[in-house]
């Protein structure tokens, strides 16, 4: 546990160029700040993950299952619409012949649809690799703004509500003709020792500081 700020500090820093204590309030309405760009930016990323797997989901099933489906069933139309016109070309006879315009336009028609759909199956197969790719180029280029987020950003918190607090103990302790400004020089001191005690990496509590062993006495020569 860190002593008292203005314990540590008294009489080791002379004040000097002051600093309106109101730059307390602006750390803290940064921390404020820096919370809600935390969380707003990690929900952002999240929604954009999520929408992006949506799309590769639909994309890989939703619309290759469809369109595999439709070519199946497409088939068998343009099947069914050439067995009709060979049927009413049969019925020819050299008194009278049947007209096949309407089936020549359904056969028509129904080749028209199978093209579509096996041009369909064409772009899955081209572009589901390119949206793969694309995915995972989105979140290597995001996976820092989310590491800054999820872990840089608490941290900073953390040392911030430090700072705050050592500050507002600081000034708590000041002489009664220095209070409400901090000097530049004390809140660089101040600062300077939470960041020089802050480890970097994950934040863990302060361990309590185990007592000092006792010397052993030395053996008489």
């Amino acid at each position: 546990m860190f002593s008292t700020p203005g314990s540590r500090l008294k009489g080791a820093i002379a004040l000097s160029s002051q600093v309106d204590v109101r730059s307390v309030e602006g750390i803290k309405d940064f921390r404020v700040a820096l919370a809600v760009y935390a969380e707003e930016a990690l929900g952002a990323l999240g929604s954009v993950s999520m929408e992006a797997r949506r799309t590769v989901q639909w994309v890989q099933h939703d619309r290759r299952n469809y369109w595999v489906d439709q070519v199946k069933r497409r088939r068998e139309r343009v099947a069914a619409a050439r067995s009709e016109v060979a049927r009413r070309r049969l019925m020819k006879t050299a008194d009278s012949t049947p007209a096949i315009s309407e089936q020549k336009e359904i056969l028509r028609q129904a080749e028209a649809g199978l093209r579509e759909a096996e041009a369909k199956i064409v772009l899955l197969r081209k572009w589901e690799p390119v949206l793969q790719q694309a995915v995972l180029e989105y979140q290597a280029g995001t996976r820092r703004i989310s590491d800054l987020a999820g872990g840089g950003v608490p941290r900073a918190l953390h040392l911030l509500t430090r700072l705050v607090d050592a500050l507002e103990g600081y000034l708590r302790e000041s002489p009664p003709s220095l209070a409400g400004t901090i000097a530049g020089a004390a809140f660089d001191a101040v600062a300077g020792s939470i960041l020089a005690e802050e480890p970097e990496g994950e934040i863990t509590p302060e361990p309590e500081p185990e007592p000092e062993p006792e010397p052993e006495p030395s053996e008489p020569s």
